[in-house]
């Protein structure tokens, strides 16, 4: 069967319809195998004028169901023989048409909502071992929303779509089956990733948004989901604009060192501080249906999201549920990644609304949290908690991982993760060793009270 519903043309039934229809001399397009053949006659028969279309039950013409980024997966569908969609999609379908609330995971212990806040709680504090010094102490830290106050109007307000597209619409983008990416991914519906343009990308967006905005399941295959999950003009197109804004950013109540410890960076590696830290802000853009893996972050980082047009749906584990999750644990996997970026190195198979009670039986344990992520509300997820996210609407949503002093060790780990890398030779790797190691001691010893310049004289 094809991905279209029907069966897949054949080569011969090709050549025999082009040979029924002599007085057609251009190429065919690389989608036409996808058409039926009565659609295929019609295209042939019209001298290539006409090719399929959708049209509404008032006669108007819908969008083009074969976009070019549509058209390149469906494409690579029927190349590697896929005959289902992700487990995450699929589960979500039948979830969304049999339950009346879907932001409820009826089959564990309790699913709460995340605490609605105007900024984030102040933590305890514990002794860090430095002078007496107290720092943050994370263990019982939990997510919240905040919510902004009635009035506000941030910067990033209008940060739509439309913005995005103006911006960066020409720059490259990784549109994702499954994200973010895992060192096990296979060649199959897990392991494709397309490379488009991030117009291209929004434009699939508004065509399957047309098309099958209900998340049908018998249609899984024939509008596969893809996402954007890290991508960052912030270094390229939008560097100067992240430069402006990024400071107006942080969340209220969010204790936030990575500029600080950028900066140690940048002088240790004499590289810019601010382009380092760019790296740490993505954004996410997600068509209609599209699910993130149940995953946790690498290298001990929290996560702020805010939501800068449409809902995202998210689910939260805590860190103490990991055995109930059935954790699978990789490594960093330099063909699915940009460098610290685009992969997870804990992961969940758990089916999360249809969890089979054979094979992860201990799920039924957990307790999760569920957030409705509406514009202008972010999400703060502490360290070592699980999450996964489903675009209920056509969604864009800023992320930047951070550490403070509990987890700083982190940000040094993440930076490093690239040199491990089986395309990093040896020698590159040890001789990097000492600069990374004087970071490593560097921000061990910071206080957060000296100056930037100060720390560095003073280590060497």
């Amino acid at each position: 069967m094809s991905i279209l519903g029907g069966p897949l043309l054949e080569e011969n039934e090709v050549e025999d319809l082009l040979r029924k229809y002599p007085r057609f001399k251009g190429a065919l397009p690389p989608e036409a195998r996808l058409w039926t053949e009565a659609e295929l006659e019609t295209f042939l028969a019209s001298n290539g004028s006409r090719k399929p279309t959708d049209l509404s039950e008032n006669g108007e013409k819908k969008p083009p169901v074969n976009c070019g980024l549509l058209t390149k997966a469906r494409l690579k569908l029927a190349e590697f023989k896929v005959e289902e969609a992700t487990l995450e999609y699929l589960s979500y379908c039948k979830h969304r048409q049999q339950r009346s609330n879907f932001c409820t995971l009826p089959q564990i212990a309790s699913c709460s909502p995340v605490p609605r806040v105007r900024a984030a709680p102040t933590v305890s504090h514990v002794s860090n071992g430095y002078a007496g010094e107290r720092e943050p102490s994370l263990r019982n830290a939990t997510p919240v929303t905040l919510v902004p106050k009635r009035g506000q109007e941030p910067v990033w307000r209008h940060w739509n779509l439309n913005f995005w597209k103006e911006a960066c619409g020409l720059e490259y983008c990784n549109c994702r089956t499954r994200w973010p990416a895992f060192e096990q991914d296979d060649s199959g519906m897990d392991g494709i990733c397309i490379e488009a343009g991030l117009v291209e990308y929004l434009e699939y967006m508004l065509v399957v948004e047309i098309q099958d905005a209900a998340c049908m399941e018998d249609q899984a295959l024939a509008f596969p989901r893809l996402q954007v999950g890290d991508f960052c003009p912030f270094v390229s197109s939008c560097s100067r604009f992240f430069k402006d804004h990024w400071h107006t950013w942080t969340p209220p109540g969010v204790e936030d060192l990575t500029h600080r410890w950028c900066e140690f960076y940048g002088s240790i590696f004499e590289q810019d501080p601010i382009h380092q830290l760019a790296q740490f802000y993505r954004l996410h853009f997600g068509v209609i249906g599209a699910v993130s893996r149940l995953h946790r972050i690498n290298h001990q980082a929290q996560e702020w999201m805010l939501q800068m047009e449409g809902q995202r749906l998210v689910f939260l584990f805590p860190p103490e549920d990991t055995e109930n999750i059935y954790e699978l644990v990789g490594g960093l996997d330099e063909h699915r990644s940009d460098g610290s970026f685009g992969y997870a190195t804990h992961i969940s198979e758990v089916n999360l609304f249809f969890p089979s009670s054979k094979r992860h039986p201990l799920f039924s344990k957990c307790n999760a949290l569920v957030s409705l992520l509406g514009e202008g509300k972010t999400l703060v997820i502490p360290s070592g908690w699980w999450w996964t996210a489903i675009s209920t609407q056509p969604s864009v949503t800023l992320h930047h991982t951070y550490w403070s002093f509990e987890n700083r060790l982190g940000f040094v780990d993440a930076l490093w993760a690239p040199f491990e890398s089986q395309q990093t030779s040896v020698d590159v790797r040890n001789a990097m060793r000492p600069a990374f190691t004087e970071l490593r001691e560097l921000i061990l010893r910071d206080d957060g009270k000296r100056d930037v310049e100060d720390c560095v004289v003073g280590s060497s």
